[in-house]
């Protein structure tokens, strides 16, 4: 007997299963064992789209409802327009108006009433910083200027371990107080690779002694992106480092502070740091990015626009469309060249962007920090990106302008990657303006990937073998090449073009030698003309 013909299901019916069931495999096995191509054969007949995840979802468009109660600033936070919003809101019949405009509109019409606004977090002034020191010290209201001992969610220690762990090893304490929380690197630590083996053996020994696992070599790459891929840095965590390069863990909306050798010694050992609250910036970005403009480029703008403002030790909040539009690592570069300023700290907001690269990362659960729509700024600076073409930095004289106006000045060596510009974004920027073209015969060309994630990534891509054949010294991942003494990088006199900031100009004597910094793509450029050259010529 012929087995019985599967009848196929109506396009209502289909469409009622994948509301149901999602994908063409479940759906398959509901209807009998269907295979999933004959499933998704029907769909494309009855002209029934594949399902797919909301791009917003409800809880983030909610959150920020609550937050904003206006669709023109939620849309601009999520880089959709205002009516888009609207009909995200509509989709899950968020109708409601939030708390705080209910009873703003109550005072409005009772002006003696008085609300017990304290028990409502959105009607409180709290910014991204106080509401994370919130959350460690009991909820209390924190105040700028006050002092509070909070226990750090991570402790990133690299750089000079040796004498951190010596200057441990003097405290009346044989353990650390949470090996879970110490992230040890010895990506870049100088004054460890031109040490003796039987110091990195004393180190490792006494790494394995106390239990910590989040251990990295060299060969890893830079710690504080080894620590992003790693899922050790979460959104709302407290979390210190001995280098300005710490601020970058803002890209996920964290609080990051740096701090000496020898405090951090005594976190490993007690577990507590104090950190004085600072006063916080608001700094809005909105327009559109013209064609050769980075992450880079706008990070520049903002310490170009900024350089006149007292920033020294505050916080710095970031917000508007393009920081929306930003990925995690041109958040890193922007929150990591804000030290340049002197901020204490730098802060992107959580948003759907964090959302993604935070997925399949950590298997801890997020609970993202976000400011109360009142919350009270020292200022608020706007900036428009509009007309912003590809900039240059002059670090010898702290100038920034347009890459045009330092057109046609000569370069000795470029240095692109390291932590700052080293991902795999960056690294296809340039490989996409260097591909088919050489470097200039009398420019030395090093390419630094942050991490040895990247490396394997563009290797796998060949965006590595694009730049090699251009002419591209591929170096180590992470700074501890710079630090090499068998490789030489710039002559006095000589005159150098990094994606660095200024944390490692130790290896490059800026009284000796000229030292600018462009985005990837202007690095790239300017490597075929072996001068200074807008990125913009080269682009598709």
């Amino acid at each position: 007997m012929a087995p019985k013909k599967k009848r196929i299901p109506t396009k209502s019916e289909l469409i009622q299963l994948q509301k149901l069931y999602k994908t063409d495999e479940k759906i398959g096995e509901r209807l009998g064992g269907v295979p999933a191509y004959l499933v998704a054969y029907w769909r494309r007949k009855k002209n029934v789209p594949k399902h797919s995840q909301p791009k917003f979802s409800e809880k983030e468009i909610l959150t920020l409802w609550e937050r904003f109660g206006d669709d023109d600033k939620c849309g601009m936070e999520l880089g959709i327009s205002k009516a888009a919003f609207y009909n995200w809101r509509r989709r899950y019949n968020i109708k409601s108006k939030p708390a705080f405009l209910k009873l703003e509109q109550l005072e409005l019409n009772f002006p003696g009433l008085k609300l017990n606004s304290g028990s409502i977090s959105l009607y409180n002034k709290q910014t991204v910083a106080q509401k994370i020191f919130a959350e460690k010290v009991d909820g209390e209201d924190i105040e700028v200027g006050q002092e509070y001992e909070v226990e750090p969610d991570m402790v990133i220690s690299n750089g000079d371990l040796s004498s951190l762990y010596q200057a441990f090893e003097k405290l009346d304490t044989d353990l650390v107080w949470n090996p879970n929380k110490i992230c040890i690197s010895l990506s870049d630590s100088k004054n460890i690779i031109n040490k003796d083996p039987e110091t990195k053996k004393l180190l490792r020994d006494f790494v394995k002694r106390q239990g910590i696992k989040n251990i990295y070599e060299s060969s890893a790459g830079s710690c504080h992106q080894v620590a992003l891929e790693k899922g050790h840095i979460l959104p709302g965590q407290v979390v210190i480092g001995v280098d300005d390069y710490v601020s970058a863990f803002g890209s996920l909306s964290v609080f990051a502070s740096k701090k000496d050798t020898h405090h951090l010694a005594n976190v490993w050992s007690e577990g507590k740091t104090i950190i004085k609250i600072p006063s916080t910036i608001r700094v809005e970005i909105s327009g559109r990015r013209s064609r050769g403009v980075y992450g880079k480029d706008i990070a520049l703008s903002v310490l170009q626009q900024l350089a006149s403002q007292d920033i020294n030790g505050k916080a710095v909040e970031f917000y508007g469309n393009v920081i929306s539009q930003m990925s995690i690592s041109e958040r890193y570069v922007l929150c990591n060249l804000t030290r340049d300023l002197g901020a204490e700290t730098a802060i992107c907001p959580f948003d759907s962007v964090t959302r993604r690269y935070l997925t399949g990362r950590t298997l801890t659960g997020i609970n993202p920090v976000i400011a109360d729509k009142n919350a009270e700024y020292d200022e608020v600076f706007q900036i428009n990106i509009d007309q912003l073409p590809p900039l240059a930095g002059n670090y010898s004289n702290s100038s920034i302008k347009p890459t045009a106006e330092f057109e046609g000045i000569p370069l000795n060596v470029i240095i692109m990657g390291t932590s700052n510009n080293g991902r795999f974004n960056d690294l296809r920027a340039a490989a996409e303006i260097l591909k088919g073209r050489k470097v200039a015969s009398d420019l030395k060309f090093y390419v630094v990937p942050s991490t040895r994630t990247v490396y394997i990534e563009a290797l796998k891509k060949g965006l590595i073998r694009v730049l090699v054949e251009a002419g591209a010294i591929i170096l180590f991942p992470g700074e501890h090449s710079l630090f090499d003494p068998t490789i030489p990088l710039l002559a006095d006199g000589e005159r150098a073009l990094v994606t660095a900031n200024k944390s490692l100009f130790g290896s490059l004597d800026a009284s000796k030698n000229e030292i600018f910094t462009a985005s990837p793509a202007t690095t790239a450029a300017s490597a075929i003309n072996g001068s200074l050259t807008d990125p913009v010529r080269y682009l598709k």
